[in-house]
């Protein structure tokens, strides 16, 4: 058992004798970030490295770190589907920024706790300036607003929906009989969320969408009227800006009249679309957002942020700080009330500097560079679903929207229902080839090929390349399906 004395000096050995093998480390990384495009996107399938994780067992001697670090790189980091390639072409991922790097290193460095202004008053003030910029861009008034970084959409969509549940229930007497509602398009997290909240399955009810995938108003309001009528208690209503599956945007205006008439609180799940904000010429797709109550958004999805980087902003202080404030003696010494402390913005006590990340990017690079990857994106979806049209054998399913484009393999000459099996074999044999990364859903009761075209470092000839390379193994796909 070491002593203080012999700790400090290994501590110390660290900071001097492993410094130079970080930096070769971030070294080798932005080598291989610089030639990413000549890699392999889909670097699963390694048994070897599997086999090898699975056979270290903890032990009472430690190890050498050059050691530890070199095993981690070659098995851990280097063994995984390359989420920032150009051409990962699935889920929601981006591109990251290498200040926003070195923003998360030297938070991770210093172990920066913002549980309370007291404990890093600047980090706070950074938190604090970001979240009042971000809800300038959904519409809120910056100075009622507030808001809080949190781990990613799961929980920013939890915390907004604690909020309702605080402010538009009597716990006493409301809590067996509200209801929540959000649409068949919603993130899984909304009802998993909602689901932790304690509201039962007969409690949550799914809308069906409409043929561009957004929530159908009118079943909507048919259902709040029928519950009203039952004696339940209608009291949050989760619209999506941007949602998974297709990228679509809810009808907020007529959303927020429902709420309003109806005294509900309207979130917005904005994780993935919400960055459609930076941009002058895109944010009018969600129009209606300053009318919701809170509004989630991931800035690790579409603003070249590192996980984890969420937010979720509230529109109203006063009510936000109702849901979560707590105040055990022992902390007394540190409230301060100028600027609201962290643990009163959210579920979490001690938190890290997330903001950082976000801050470091934007002073470096400035707004207007997010605004184009938003931009660029919007283009680059544009484009391949051009590409595609010119073949006779795809069919797009449902258009761009946010980045994201669904098509599936549909050749005449072959029975439709062959489709769902070609699509589901088209992308097994791209992601196994290893230039492009697309994977499936399901929309309609059609098995489509998603894509969702966010990263920034994706280039038109990405674009263009890749529909050429899936092309290429559709027409060989066709022919052993017409043998």
């Amino acid at each position: 058992m070491l002593d203080r004395k012999q700790y400090d000096l290994e501590m110390d050995k660290v900071n001097k004798d492993q410094i130079g093998e970080i930096a070769k480390y971030l070294s080798n990384f932005i080598e291989l970030n610089a030639n990413m495009r000549d890699q392999k996107v889909n670097t699963l399938g390694n048994e070897e490295a599997v086999k090898y994780i699975s056979s270290l067992t903890f032990n009472r001697e430690g190890r050498d770190f050059k050691e530890v670090a070199d095993e981690m790189v070659k098995n851990v980091f280097e063994c995984q589907t390359l989420l920032q390639h150009p051409r990962y072409l699935s889920l929601v991922c981006c591109s990251i920024s290498p200040y926003s790097i070195i923003g998360s290193v030297l938070a991770d460095i210093y172990n920066i706790n913002t549980a309370a202004y007291n404990m890093a008053p600047t980090a706070t003030i950074i938190e604090e300036k970001l979240i009042s910029f971000m809800a300038e861009r959904i519409g809120f008034d910056t100075k009622k607003a507030t808001g809080v970084f949190t781990s990613g959409g799961s929980l920013s969509n939890l915390t907004g929906m604690i909020a309702a549940r605080e402010n538009k229930l009597n716990h006493n007497k409301d809590l067996p009989i509200a209801v929540a509602y959000t649409s068949d398009q919603a993130h899984s997290s909304v009802v998993k969320g909602m689901k932790m909240m304690g509201l039962r399955p007969d409690q949550i009810k799914v809308i069906p969408s409409d043929d561009a995938f957004k929530m159908r108003m009118d079943l909507l309001e048919a259902e709040l009227e029928k519950d009203k009528n039952a004696g339940l208690r209608p009291f949050l209503i989760v619209g999506t800006c941007g949602t998974t599956n297709t990228g679509s945007i809810d009808p907020f205006c007529e959303i927020a009249e429902l709420a309003e008439k109806y005294d509900m609180w309207f979130h917005i799940d904005g994780a993935y679309g919400g960055s459609i904000l930076f941009s002058d010429i895109y944010n009018n797709l969600a129009k209606g957002r300053e009318l919701a109550d809170s509004f989630s958004w991931d800035t690790h999805k579409w603003a070249l942020q590192p996980y984890s980087s969420s937010t979720v902003i509230a529109k109203d202080r006063d009510k936000w700080v109702n849901a979560f404030n707590e105040h055990p003696e022992y902390l007394e010494d540190v409230r301060q009330s100028e600027h609201l402390d962290g643990w009163d913005r959210g579920v979490e006590m001690s938190r890290p500097f997330r903001a950082v990340k976000l801050w470091a990017t934007i002073q470096a690079l400035g707004t207007d560079k997010l605004a184009d990857i938003v931009d660029y994106s919007f283009f680059n979806c544009s484009l391949m679903e051009k590409e595609l049209n010119k073949k006779d054998y795809w069919q797009i399913i449902a258009p761009p929207s946010c980045a994201a484009l669904n098509f599936r393999l549909a050749p005449k000459g072959i029975d439709e229902s062959e489709y769902d099996e070609l699509t589901n074999m088209l992308s097994k044999r791209i992601n196994d080839a290893g230039y492009a990364y697309i994977l499936t859903t399901t929309l309609k009761g059609k098995k489509c090929c998603r894509v969702c075209l966010i990263n920034g470092n994706t280039t038109s000839e990405d674009i263009i390349n890749t529909v050429e390379h899936i092309n290429g193994i559709a027409e060989d796909l066709i022919k052993s399906f017409k043998k």
